[in-house]
């Protein structure tokens, strides 16, 4: 963020230099306050975040549909989807449940899920997940690497959508909505076990991440 200095005479205008330390105080005095409720984001450019962000992915993905090559159905070493596939999980960060999810993965490659639940972000904030659904597909190029090598078994998924979220103040007593981008992401493996993440974004510049482990089990009834 840029600021542009206006110059003004100190004699003609004493209350402007009250004025913006007031607005200085406020300023430092919210982004204090953000730091402290809802702990430590990651930052983009700043050192703070090796993880691949998945816009970026989602972006690729979307220049590849939009030239007439979407992803196409899994190798034959990948997991088949012959029917749907229904996911129940529960996030966290670091050991703190961040609600839940609701997750299917259907034969024609697509994806859609919901997020919803209640917690509490630090001792006196509260968030209400009021409203979460999120749309996408697998990618079958994308290769699953670690420590130990590469894993071309494991099929890769990608969802974006729109959160809600209500957010109370259990200390000042205020409450406000707060929105933005939501992608789910995850590595579904041969034997139905899944790995994934959570990520929140209003900017694309800092994110929330929050990770979940759980099995895909046949069929299910879909609410979305």
């Amino acid at each position: 963020m840029q600021y542009r200095r206006n110059s003004f005479h100190r004699a003609e205008r004493p209350g402007y230099v009250l004025l913006l330390c007031l607005l200085l105080l406020v300023v430092f005095g919210t982004l204090f306050w953000y730091k402290r409720s809802h702990g430590p984001a990651y930052q983009i450019g700043k050192g703070e975040s090796d993880i691949e962000v998945p816009w970026r992915q989602w972006h690729e993905i979307y220049v590849r549909t939009q030239k007439g090559h979407p992803p196409g159905k899994p190798t034959e070493e990948q997991p088949q989807i012959d029917r749907v596939l229904s996911v129940a999980a529960k996030p966290n960060e670091d050991t703190q449940q961040r609600g839940q999810m609701k997750l299917f993965i259907l034969p024609d490659g697509t994806v859609e899920g919901g997020w919803y639940g209640q917690f509490n972000i630090s001792k006196d904030v509260d968030y209400q997940v009021m409203a979460c659904q999120f749309k996408g597909l697998v990618d079958p190029e994308q290769v699953y690497s670690d420590e130990q090598g590469e894993d071309p078994s494991r099929l890769f998924f990608i969802a974006k959508g729109r959160f809600t979220i209500l957010e109370t103040n259990d200390d000042s007593g205020k409450v406000r909505k707060l929105s933005g981008n939501i992608y789910v992401r995850g590595w579904l493996g041969l034997d139905n076990l899944i790995e994934g993440e959570i990520i929140l974004t209003a900017d694309e510049k800092s994110f929330f991440l929050y990770t979940w482990k759980s099995k895909a089990e046949q069929g299910g009834l879909r609410l979305f």
